[in-house]
């Protein structure tokens, strides 16, 4: 396979990229666009030597090198359950016509978009066929597929819509999912071995946590509290990484000497549940803050490495057996 030329727009930590080291594509990336100052700190650090062409409304698309795949994660917030909703009527919901004006002028073989399960409801479902619609138009075979991280190895539950748009014609077996594996680690196997102490509330705090939620915070063993829903989960997943100003997530660990153990998400936590492993991150001195928001609002880069191999795998194996029908 040749190398794939990447332009990761709304590239956030490098979602595409973290998940492109991971699998089998060779890949190298002429440029991401990014517009929050320190996410683009973090970017450049962790990918270096790759240029922010910054606001995606003000590239102009003569100034990008040719790449061959697009990616974009473009903003969740008017589509979210826990945003406004406000769709198309926000001014963050019509980016994507910034996607289609780039990739009208530089034709790219492949676009890869995301987005939260919203875009998918009968609300915002206008959206989403206006986006299928003008990928159509500039000649893309589209498919749309709603994924949950829980079911290809992670235990959170996320559910995105994946957007895959190909220039030309996809074989009519494609499918853009790959295939679901059954959970062999849970949350509390990606909990910190020795949290620290500054994560955790104290019994004062945690007792109005129990007149909010109505939940007693007493486990067995380290579980998630889902504070959105008002219950601890007994699956062993956790519930979707939120920024922390939403302040829904929790860690309850089993009681001490009867005082409960209740804490805030770690960052090494973060991290795992988006889906790295062993990847090298430098945290690049930022604060809890920046980095949870940067983390909530970025890709599971486990999944996202198993839906590349997964497209390109079926795209080499149809023009493997279209080569041999034609010899």
């Amino acid at each position: 396979m040749k190398k794939i030329k990447l332009f990761e727009a709304f590239a956030g930590y490098g979602g595409a990229s973290f998940g492109l080291k991971r699998s089998k594509v060779p890949f190298e990336v002429i440029g991401f666009s990014e517009i929050d100052r320190l996410t683009s700190e973090f970017y450049q650090k962790n990918h270096p030597g790759i240029k922010n062409f910054g606001d995606i409304t003000k590239i102009k698309p003569k100034d990008i090198p040719d790449f061959d795949l697009f990616t974009g994660g473009f903003p969740c917030q008017p589509f979210s359950q826990v945003g406004m909703g406000l769709g198309e009527d926000d001014t963050r919901g019509t980016l994507f016509h910034d996607i289609i004006r780039i990739c009208k002028a530089k034709k790219p073989k492949h676009i890869l978009l995301e987005n939260v399960k919203g875009l998918k409801t009968s609300k915002h479902g206008r959206t989403l066929k206006t986006i299928i619609t003008k990928l159509t138009n500039l000649g893309y075979d589209v498919v749309t597929e709603l994924m949950n991280s829980k079911d290809y190895g992670i235990p959170q539950n996320r559910e995105r819509v994946w957007i895959y748009a190909y220039k030309g014609i996809l074989p009519l077996t494609f499918k853009l999912s790959p295939e679901k594996k059954k959970l062999t680690i849970f949350f509390k196997d990606l909990l910190d071995k020795n949290p620290d102490q500054s994560l955790f509330k104290n019994q004062k705090q945690i007792k109005r946590l129990k007149e909010l939620y109505e939940l007693d915070f007493i486990v067995k063993e380290p579980s998630c509290a889902d504070l959105y829903n008002k219950n601890i989960r007994k699956d062993g997943i956790s519930i979707t990484i939120l920024e922390p100003h939403h302040n829904k997530m929790r860690v309850v660990h089993p009681p001490i000497k009867k005082n409960l153990q209740v804490r805030k998400y770690s960052i090494t936590e973060h991290f795992k549940l988006m889906g790295f492993k062993n990847e090298k991150i430098d945290l690049c001195d930022q604060s809890y803050q920046q980095l949870c928001k940067m983390l909530a609002n970025g890709w599971d880069v486990n999944l996202v490495s198993l839906i590349f191999n997964n497209i390109f795998d079926q795209l080499k194996n149809y023009k493997s057996q279209s080569m041999k029908i034609a010899s």
